[in-house]
């Protein structure tokens, strides 16, 4: 079942010329198709360096999320998603769920195996490959495992941290767990049992956020600090739930999560990585940050929400875009950062947005988004 939201208000992005934001949504697809963040292995990494054309270590996570974005992108990006969909099956086979290497060493972060099971299940099923579909179970089949062991989804998955994580969203909070409802009800299609269960008990959760007691939700328990990009990826689980199950409840849930993310807007346009409720009213944290702001205008421009300027921000990402070569496009992670990080899902989650932001009415399917 598939859920719309009824349009409200101003037509999104009306004011923006949606022929620019679709030239420009192009140009960061062809940089992505183009393999410019694949390392020899066809992993994909987190960025590569402006100046230097340094790339980040290989990532795990953006080698799952770019395997959703480049299914059925063409034959370049077919050739690309193949050999980063094969050295994501290759770890799963030789039971490698670990995130980060360089970094955590061994840890598993659930989020990161939700992201890489969806993006293999969807290339899986596209191109009939029953390996990637089996890879995208096991990884899927983790998820359920790791819950059933441990109570509810954990973060990361207990024994396998090499030690003491930094206190995080990522390591210590919960609710960007929402997203990786994506990748379970994938898997419930393919009939992986506990699948649906896990995915309902993610969602189940989100009912108990009610304003203004318990909202927005703590993105990392203990801490004043909200992440912006968290509470992104909750609303965003919530509309893909929504998206795919009719749900209502969760689709206001994500519409109230967008709105209080927007009301975060600077000043001069964008948003934060972070804001601090340790004053009573939310200050921002740190400069603006290019995926949060794909991601609040995506989540605007699918909930139709009234008051978001919506053209204004397809513009700002427009203008952070870094002009590469041969029709290309990046977006540096902060725009405004000395470090001139071309960003790998930074540049997907704004691919997305201005896909959205130019078309009149826009629509997405929970399965494509990433």
């Amino acid at each position: 079942m598939s859920i719309r939201t009824p349009s409200a208000g101003t037509p999104p992005a009306a004011d923006a010329p949606r022929a620019a934001c679709a030239r420009a949504a192009d140009a960061l697809s062809r940089w992505l198709a183009s393999g410019a963040t694949q390392a020899p292995s066809g992993a994909f990494c987190g960025w590569r360096d402006e100046e230097t054309g340094e790339l980040s270590a290989p990532y795990p996570e953006i080698t799952g999320y770019i395997l959703t974005f480049l299914t059925g992108a063409g034959p370049t990006a077919a050739a690309r998603a193949t050999d980063a969909a094969n050295w994501l099956a290759a770890r799963a086979e030789a039971g490698d769920f670990s995130a980060r290497p360089e970094k955590t060493r061994g840890a598993v972060y659930t989020f990161d195996i939700a992201m890489i099971a969806h993006g293999l299940l969807r290339l899986g099923q596209a191109t009939a490959t029953p390996r990637l579909v089996d890879a995208g179970l096991t990884y899927a089949d983790a998820l359920v495992r790791a819950a059933a062991v441990h109570g509810p989804l954990p973060t990361v998955v207990s024994g396998t941290e090499p030690g003491p994580l930094p206190a995080a969203w990522s390591t210590r909070g919960r609710v960007h767990l929402l997203k990786t409802v994506q990748a379970l009800l994938a898997a419930a299609d393919q009939g992986l049992p506990g699948a649906m269960r896990l995915a309902t008990s993610l969602t189940d959760e989100a009912h108990t956020w009610q304003e203004p007691h318990a909202f927005p939700p703590p993105t990392q328990p203990g801490s004043t600090l909200v992440s912006l990009h968290a509470l992104c990826y909750a609303a965003e689980g919530l509309w893909m739930w929504a998206d795919r199950t009719g749900d209502t409840r969760a689709l206001d849930r994500s519409r109230a999560l967008t709105a209080w993310v927007w009301r975060q807007r600077l000043p001069a346009g964008g948003f934060p990585g972070f804001v601090d409720l340790a004053q009573g009213a939310p200050t921002p944290v740190g400069e603006r940050q290019s995926d949060v702001v794909a991601q609040a205008l995506r989540l605007a421009l699918l909930h139709r929400l009234p008051d978001a300027d919506t053209a204004a921000e397809a513009t700002l990402l427009s203008v952070d875009l870094r002009q590469v070569a041969d029709g290309q496009a990046a977006i540096p992670y902060r725009p405004g950062a000395p470090e001139r990080h071309l960003n790998t899902w930074a540049s997907m989650f704004a691919a997305q947005a201005l896909r959205l932001a130019a078309d009149p009415h826009p629509s997405m399917n929970w399965q494509e988004f990433v």
